[in-house]
């Protein structure tokens, strides 16, 4: 039954009650002093409550054992390994089962221990200590601050350690110290025990095996700020004990971390928690994975993942992992937690998924969209062919057309001057030379009529052809020099050229060089070479006339325009270049010619 009576109660005592007729009266019967209460769960944590805290203890952090300076002496002794644990002024011998075999306090400081010729030596401030399953004193002296197999350490420099207990020693026996404090490079000792190296610094003790970070021994487990000064580790009955100028302190299950006894990983596609990752996600914007891990340890809990066996990367496991935007892709993401620095007491747990893009992101779309416009492109490109094969079409047919034309004005040309040469033989009364050139004219006309129907003539008929209207030339205007030379490379029988093309050029030599030479009583020469050049068929035609002053008076040669109109159609039509070249022979100045050079595509030999 509620009472103001009993809002006044301490909790810090306890209280009696008597039953009257009002009621139960409190009575004090005495103070509580149930602090500290402690608490051990199944993990071996301990929760020490106080009257004003509660301190959590977990089973993996130091035990401190003493809080004055420290070090230990691992020794064996017939056969069994002991373990001499300074504390201060104290020695504990344990042996290698944790058992306790001697407890014993010194006066002043403990200097060294070290097997001597007179057994197990401590040397002390108070004198010189044989263990014998038990501390006997065997004298004292000169304090031995360290032993050096035969010799010691003291504060007159170093002397045999026999000298030293008979007292049979003189000041010159004492050499100088040569002992030198062995450093390390950011650290500030180094001990080992079996595979297992533990180096201190100022971040605490690193676990290390063959130069492999197994975990780290810190100030999260308890163990006070490490400064610089001697320090020693010893594995008793799997506790770990580390002497420190600050204390000795043990560790459980040889100085290992707690390990995380649950892990559950919490993923989350595009900030919305879910139970499983599905195997196909399409185009998510993130994907994150927290981790939630159980674990009775001070020790921080290290994580690390991968993407398809990528390296590790290392994350901060109080938040999530998150891939932002992951490409399309199978993807396989390995996760693990662990309290140790080689993850070595866990297993990775995997998530494999594959992403997809948006339809309109997907490969095979793009592809067939790529597919569609190529054959669009394919069939605009092909009806565009089509036209321009027809305009090409057209185009050679007018160009052929007027290629005919041009050669029909070739024959016109050259029939005027036939007809003048045979006038000119009746106008002089010379019958018979008339008849004989009407008779060669009706020769060349009918050749010149046969190649007047084909594109293309071989080189040999050609030939023959210009032959034949060197024969008339000499008839009318009389006997002059005519030499031709051809390349013994060249099969005149497989080589076409267009016809018509070396009589007109022939004929403005005879008409412009020849035949003035020939009026002026001077002899008339023409030459004529037909050779190969980079793969074109190369004519040059000479004569020993007055050459060409100005290029421009070759355009009044009607013969010579028609012709380089041929070739500019020819050039467009074939889509070759056909040449025409005209200068002068000079010598020293002078002139003594004209050369006509004929670059023509090589046909017939490919």
């Amino acid at each position: 039954q509620h009472s103001k009576r009993f809002e006044k109660f301490s909790r810090s005592s306890i209280y009696g009650f008597q039953e009257v007729d009002t009621g139960l009266i409190p009575l004090l019967s005495g103070e509580l002093n149930a602090y500290p209460i402690v608490v051990t769960n199944e993990f071996g944590t301990k929760y020490i409550v106080n009257e004003e805290s509660l301190r959590v203890k977990f089973s993996d952090a130091a035990i401190a054992m003493s809080p004055l300076p420290s070090g230990i002496w691992r020794m064996i002794l017939d056969g069994q390994r002991l373990n001499f644990l300074r504390m201060g002024s104290e020695l504990v011998v344990l042996n290698d089962l944790g058992e306790e075999l001697d407890r014993q306090h010194f006066q002043g400081l403990l200097f060294d221990l070290a097997p001597t010729e007179y057994g197990l030596v401590l040397s002390a401030e108070s004198g010189y200590y044989q263990w014998n399953n038990g501390w006997k004193k065997i004298g004292s002296g000169l304090p031995i601050f360290a032993f050096d197999g035969k010799m010691a350490r003291t504060p007159l420099g170093s002397i045999e350690v026999n000298k030293l207990f008979t007292g049979n020693w003189s000041s010159t026996d004492f050499s100088a110290l040569a002992y030198k404090r062995e450093e390390y490079e950011s650290a500030y000792d180094v001990d080992s025990i079996g595979t297992l190296t533990y180096t201190f610094s100022s971040t605490g003790v690193a676990v290390q095996s063959n130069n492999d970070l197994l975990y780290t021994i810190d100030s999260h487990r308890e163990l006070p700020d490490l400064r610089p000064g001697n320090y020693d580790v010893a594995l008793i009955a799997e506790q770990l004990f580390v002497a420190t100028p600050s204390g000795m302190y043990i560790f459980e299950n040889g100085g290992q971390p707690n390990l995380p006894y649950q892990t559950k990983f919490k993923p989350s596609i595009d900030g919305i928690p879910t139970e499983l990752i599905p195997h196909r996600i399409t185009a998510p914007n993130s994907l994150s994975f927290a981790a939630d891990v159980e674990v009775e340890s001070n020790t921080p809990i290290l994580g690390r993942y991968r993407v398809n066996d990528a390296t590790w990367e290392y994350w901060d496991v109080n938040g999530p992992i998150l891939l932002e935007y992951p490409a399309p892709g199978n993807y396989t993401l390995q996760l693990q937690v662990d309290s140790r620095s080689d993850f070595a007491s866990s297993e990775p747990t995997s998530y494999t998924f594959t992403v997809h893009a948006i339809w309109y992101k997907r490969t095979g779309t793009w592809v067939g969209v790529i597919v569609f416009l190529a054959a669009l492109i394919v069939l605009w490109q092909r009806k565009e062919r089509l036209r321009a094969n027809e305009r090409l079409e057209l185009q050679e047919r007018l160009a052929e057309a007027e290629l005919q034309s041009k050669r029909g004005q070739m024959n016109p040309h050259f029939l005027f001057n036939a007809l003048d040469a045979i006038s000119n033989f009746i106008f002089k009364n010379q019958p018979k030379d008339a008849v004989l050139y009407m008779g060669k004219l009706a020769k060349l006309m009918r050749l010149t009529l046969e190649s007047s129907r084909s594109k293309e003539m071989v080189l040999a008929d050609e030939i023959d052809l210009l032959g034949k209207y060197v024969d008339l030339c000499m008839l009318r205007y009389g006997q002059f020099k005519w030499q031709l030379t051809i390349d013994d490379a060249l099969d005149q029988y497989e080589i076409t050229v267009p016809p018509m093309l070396l009589q007109p050029l022939v004929e403005n030599a005879v008409q412009h060089a020849v035949r003035p030479n020939l009026a002026s009583n001077k002899p008339g020469e023409i030459t004529t070479n037909i050779s190969l050049r980079d793969n074109q068929l190369l004519i040059v035609i000479e004569d020993n006339g007055p050459g060409i002053e100005h290029p421009e008076q070759t355009s009044k040669s009607h013969g010579l325009a028609i012709l380089k109109e041929r070739l500019e159609l020819l050039s467009k039509k074939n889509a070759q270049a056909y040449d025409l070249q005209l200068v002068s022979i000079e010598n020293s100045g002078s002139i003594f010619g004209t050369r006509v050079s004929l670059i023509l595509p090589l046909k017939g030999m490919e």
